[in-house]
């Protein structure tokens, strides 16, 4: 008799393929690495036509500066869709016309608080080294040639920090948008020097 293999449970680092988040990206195990800029977008709503057409020539002038740019959009915004159901949901089941009300009144909250970060998105330009070594200078490079680009082109966008990266992959993988500070290491906050509490 065969005896049954398990399969070995991923780490939270081998799910999101993030070997190491370093000050300025993201060592992958697949031995690239990746560069995140925050940008700043424009309103173009408020925009002419022309400074509209303007705005999307100096993003393809951006992106013919590097073959391995990738844009990225993500939620910075709790998504309520899932409660909303649960409200509606709950609302047929239910007996009571005075708890049907509170559901009711729960599920307008709801929707106004998404209405009113309903814009709550972040933009990103991800630069990814593929080949990744750490001792040579290419990431380093990289990082300033983009800079120089987005300054010239006329973007508002910064580097990603540590903190950063690690609130964007909170975002995106588990959508956790409400934690303020992410650990190195689970418990990290509340070890003190000696290793105990």
């Amino acid at each position: 008799m065969k005896g049954i293999r398990l399969k070995k449970n991923k780490t939270t680092k081998e799910e999101t393929n993030a070997k190491n988040i370093a000050e300025n990206g993201v060592e992958t195990y697949g031995g690239e690495f990746l560069v995140y800029f925050l940008v700043q977008p424009d309103n173009i709503a408020v925009l002419s036509e022309s400074a509209v057409a303007g705005k999307v020539k100096r993003l393809a002038a951006v992106m013919k500066g590097f073959d391995s740019l990738e844009l990225a959009c993500i939620n910075s915004r709790e998504n309520f869709e899932s409660n909303k159901h649960f409200y509606q949901k709950r609302m047929a089941e239910e007996k009571s016309q005075v708890v049907r009300e509170l559901l009711l009144l729960d599920a307008k909250h709801l929707d106004q608080v998404q209405v009113q970060t309903a814009s709550a998105r972040e933009f990103l330009f991800i630069l990814r080294f593929r080949d990744y070594n750490p001792e040579a200078d290419d990431v380093r490079m990289g990082i300033s040639r983009m800079e120089k680009l987005l300054k010239d082109e006329g973007f508002s966008a910064r580097l990603a920090t540590k903190e950063d990266i690690k609130r964007l992959y909170a975002v995106y993988f588990v959508q956790n948008i409400t934690q303020v500070y992410f650990d190195d290491y689970d418990g990290a906050r509340f070890v003190k020097g000696d290793g105990y509490f």
